[in-house]
């Protein structure tokens, strides 16, 4: 009456003790090489169009010559944007500049400052920047903190943002110019960007 339980119990203990570990005759080896990387000091910044830009004036240039309300429906006349907003989609990558940057210093510091006028106005009072965030190389997501937030513009004079790491990678900008009260002619002035790695 008992024997069929007695079965079932050796079955058991059969199955629980299968040799599950490493046979005693396993052998293991390793062997190690030390690695040595030294990288110098890198401070590079260079100015190039967005691949989906349009192909419309360069990187060597910043172009304003269509107000805002000639662009778009609903635009404003005080106002020029170069790209134009009608090509500067969020999303598409159609932005005029993009700083292209190689920093591998602790810390990486973009700012920028204009010289000109436009008439009797001094560009660095009128010129704003929208900046599309710092994007390292290959990332979809910019760094958190490093885009101008929505609906917002930076004076572009002035502008500067810091990432407290090094930085390989993209910066992407839109400008504006407020025309309100510039008269007509045509004007000139210079915007540089200084990357500053430490």
């Amino acid at each position: 009456m008992y024997a069929p339980k007695i079965v079932r119990l050796g079955v058991a203990l059969s199955f629980l003790m299968a040799p599950w570990s490493t046979p005693v005759w396993a052998a293991t080896a390793t062997a190690s090489a030390t690695v040595s990387a030294t990288l110098a000091s890198r401070a590079s910044l260079t100015l190039t169009r967005g691949s989906s830009s349009v192909t419309r004036g360069s990187a060597a240039t910043v172009v304003f010559d269509k107000p805002d309300d000639q662009d778009v429906t609903g635009g404003s006349g005080a106002f020029m944007y170069a790209p134009y907003r009608s090509e500067a989609s969020v999303g598409t990558g159609k932005n005029w500049h993009e700083a292209s940057i190689v920093a591998n210093g602790s810390t990486t510091t973009l700012s920028a400052s204009v010289t000109g006028t436009a008439g009797s106005i001094l560009l660095s009072d009128i010129m704003d920047v929208f900046v599309g965030g710092f994007f390292e190389s290959g990332a979809a997501v910019e760094i958190t903190g490093t885009k101008t937030p929505p609906d917002k513009w930076d004076r572009l004079d002035g502008y500067t943002k810091t990432v407290p790491q090094p930085f390989i990678g993209i910066v992407p900008f839109n400008y504006r110019l407020r025309i309100g009260k510039v008269g007509a002619g045509t004007y000139t002035g210079t915007v540089t960007f200084t990357l500053t790695s430490t």
